[in-house]
This record gives structure tokens, sequence and C-alpha cells, in this order.
């Protein structure tokens, strides 16, 4: 009799409709309002005064009503009248796409339950992190047309003198022979060119030779063109010759891979190479190039403690470093973040 008693009280309960889940804020009502309202209602603008991406803003409201949202009763809320209205002239937003049923059904709920929305979680700013423009795929511009034809020389004169001729401004006249001679070689290799340099160059220009590519063709294979543009690519991989900090003690065996940057710019080494070289450079017969792997920022084995959890830390600190150095050099991204965030 128990166990049939026990039995038919297991069915009923079991047979009893189930409650959904509560929704939640961060993961299902924000990237709602991010995508159909926070263009018009976040951050930088605020139409009508509503601004949705702060929690005290939008349960405020706008200024052509009272608050917003009525926690527990969607029926009287303002937004969800908004969203869900069939007059399209009413119906928000007003262009584009309007929101799905489910998202409304969502929304509906949310404010069912109480509208909840932690503390902690307004976003001052939220905007699509992937619509960035480094993210999306290379693309081939038209060339602008532009009036003043003759001035330009290649397709990215185009470019440049149709924003000039847009702003109303006309180009800057072409330097003379003697200043462009000092320009392109202080671009080049960093340093001045030689009265002997600037007398062959003004000869050739009175001959009527290609005397400008001459100059170009010149100074790139000159090994002050590698000294020079190493350095800059040096400064990105964070190369120093010193530890740095209030030791500032010498790196005795830093200079190989100096020397290995300076070589793959004379080399003329494709881009490609070059990076497969400083990550694998081991695997590669280039070992001096994996030097990029060991350019960060480190302890010096005096400045870390003996215990192993010391030990263990210092060697965590250094693969960090390492990550860190190859997001921000090859991807353009601190990915230092996820050290402590995986998410």
């Amino acid at each position: 009799m128990v166990k049939l008693l026990a039995t038919a009280v297991l069915l009923i309960v079991t047979s009893l409709p189930t409650k959904a889940a509560d929704v939640d804020y961060v993961h299902e009502i924000r990237p709602i309002l991010q995508k159909h309202c926070y263009s018009c209602h976040g951050a930088d603008t605020q139409k009508s005064g509503l601004r949705l991406d702060i929690k005290s803003e939008a349960f405020k409201g706008g200024d052509g009503w009272g608050p917003s949202l009525i926690a527990g009763k969607p029926e009287e809320s303002p937004l969800i009248e908004l969203v869900s209205s069939e007059d399209e002239s009413y119906r928000m937003p007003p262009e584009g796409k309007g929101l799905t049923k489910a998202e409304i059904e969502t929304l509906t709920r949310w404010v069912d339950e109480g509208a909840i929305w932690p503390d902690g979680v307004d976003l001052a700013k939220l905007e699509d992190r992937m619509d960035h423009w480094s993210f999306k795929p290379l693309t081939s511009p038209d060339v602008p047309a532009v009036e003043n034809s003759e001035w330009t020389r290649n397709e990215i004169d185009r470019f440049i003198l149709a924003r000039l001729e847009q702003e109303n401004l006309n180009p800057a006249p072409s330097a003379d022979t003697t200043t462009w001679l000092r320009r392109v070689t202080l671009d080049l290799t960093g340093l001045l060119p030689t009265p002997q340099e600037l007398s062959a160059f003004l000869e050739d220009v009175g001959k009527g030779e290609a005397a400008y590519e001459k100059v170009v063709n010149r100074l790139l294979a000159s090994p002050r063109y590698g000294e020079h543009f190493a350095q800059h690519w040096l400064d990105v991989a964070r190369y120093a010759d010193t530890h740095g900090f209030e030791v500032n003690t010498e790196r005795p065996n830093a200079w190989p891979y100096r020397d290995y940057v300076i070589e793959a710019f004379n080399n003329d080494t494709p881009y490609d190479q070059f990076i497969k070289e400083q990550l694998v450079g081991d695997a590669m017969g280039t070992d001096a190039a994996t030097g990029f792997l060991v350019t960060a920022s480190v302890l010096l084995p005096g400045q870390i403690g003996k215990d192993a959890p010391s030990i263990r830390l210092a060697r965590q600190d250094a693969l960090d470093e390492i990550v860190n150095n190859i997001g921000q050099t090859f991807l353009g991204l601190s990915i230092g973040c996820a050290r402590c965030h995986d998410h």
C-alpha cells in the first residue's frame, strides 16, 4: 500500500509542468538590447532621452513617458509595448528588422519575472567587438575620381587628392631635388646624404636619367637600411640590450636576435617566413630568430625565491610574457587578460 501511494505521488509530481529557468540579463537580455537598441539608446546617442545600457537610466525611462520598465508588469512597460507594437510607425526600432517573436517573448518574460538586472554589469559602451575593421576581410575599394588628375602618379595619389579636394585643399608643392634626397635618405637609412651623394644625384638629374629610382634602389641595398628599419621591429618585440628594472644588467646573449632582424630586412626576407623563424626557428635552423621569445620582461635568477612555489610562479610569469608578446606583435591584440579570464 505504501509503495502504491509513493508511486502515485511520484507520478503526480512528475506530470506537473516544470517552471522554465529565470531569464538571465547578461546572457539573454543584454544581447537583445545591444543588437536592436544601443545604436539609438546607448552611450553615444540617447534619443528621446532614453538610455538602455545603464540600469538606473533604463528604469528611469525617456523624456516622453515615465519608467520604461515596470518590474513584474510587462503589459504596463512602455519598452515592451514599443518593441511589440503592430503599428510600424510606432514600433521600435524604427529602421531595420525588428525584434523576432522569440526575442520579444524573452524580453516580456524577463520583465514579468521582475526585470532582474544585476548590479555591476552595466556597460557604458557596448558594441560588437567583432565588427572592428581589423577583423574584416580585405577589400579592393574603387579608385576615386579626381579633378586634378595630372597631379597624380599612382592610385594612392588619387585617394589622397580626393580627400584634399573634398576639403577644398590644394596639394603641397613638390619638393626640390636637394630636399627630396634628404628626405628619402633619412626615411630609408636614418642618415643624411653625404656631399658626394648629393653631387652624384644632381648630376644624374641633369642627365635626365632615372635618378630618383636609382637613389631608392641604392638606399634599399645599403646595410644601413636594415639597421634603421630593424629598430622599428625590435621596438615592437620589446628588444633591449639590458634587463631594465632597478638592476638594468646587460643581456650578453641578446645581440644575435638583433643581428638576425637586421639581416632579415637587408635580405628582404618574406614576412611569413620572418614570423615562422621567430616562433619555431629552432626547427628551421634559425635559432637566433627565436630570441624573439625571450625579449619579454623576465625576472633574473637572483630575483626568484628558492622555494618551489616561487619557481613555478616565475616560470608562469615568463610564459605569460611570451604569450602576451606574441599577441601584441603578430595579432595586434593584447591578450594578457586571458591569464585570468577564459571567457
